[in-house]
């Protein structure tokens, strides 16, 4: 099915086995170090209050919220901003058209906050997936050039992608 979307990496439920090209997404940190890649996600706004909580990405819901929160610099230098396409998938026309507006200028205001731009599928099943060719029209749409963006974001995970291995 990934071949036929053109996907290279599908995500899936955690079998209590890990692979090494597979990136976890994580509520929190593991106690202890691990021998799998893994970012730590905040879901909203309210869970970075804590000091002690620092998420690499947070899930933008409400984008002036989320601008807000960054203005005011309440977050870690180079957390990612997680913008979910499933959010848009059921809704009306004129919420579609302004949400495109509205991830324009998050993308432009997350360059100039020194914060990564990631646009996800926010995918829960095989069948919510989206192709390469679709992202890729979104970000042209909403004025994003996809291969800036894929290279960025790339830059990005090898930033974060920090030794977590138990052995050594």
């Amino acid at each position: 099915m990934a071949k036929l979307l053109n996907i290279d990496v599908i995500g899936g439920p955690f079998e209590d086995r890990t692979h090494t090209d597979i990136i976890y997404r994580l509520e929190q940190r593991p106690p202890r170090m691990t021998d799998y890649r893994y970012l730590v996600v905040a879901n909203n706004l309210e869970e970075l209050g804590s000091s002690s909580f620092l998420p690499n990405l947070v899930v933008a819901k409400d984008f002036e919220k989320t601008k807000s929160f960054i203005k005011k610099k309440k977050h870690k230098s180079g957390i990612a901003i997680e913008v979910l396409l499933s959010d848009i998938r059921f809704q009306e026309g004129f919420k579609v058209g302004k949400w495109f507006r509205e991830i324009s200028e998050l993308y432009r205001f997350s360059k100039r906050a020194d914060c990564q731009f990631i646009l996800s599928s926010g995918a829960h099943s095989i069948w919510e997936m989206t192709s390469a060719q679709c992202f890729e029209s979104i970000m042209r749409i909403c004025k994003i050039p996809p291969r800036a963006y894929w290279e960025e974001l790339e830059e990005w995970l090898i930033l974060h992608d920090i030794p977590r291995f138990i052995h050594v």
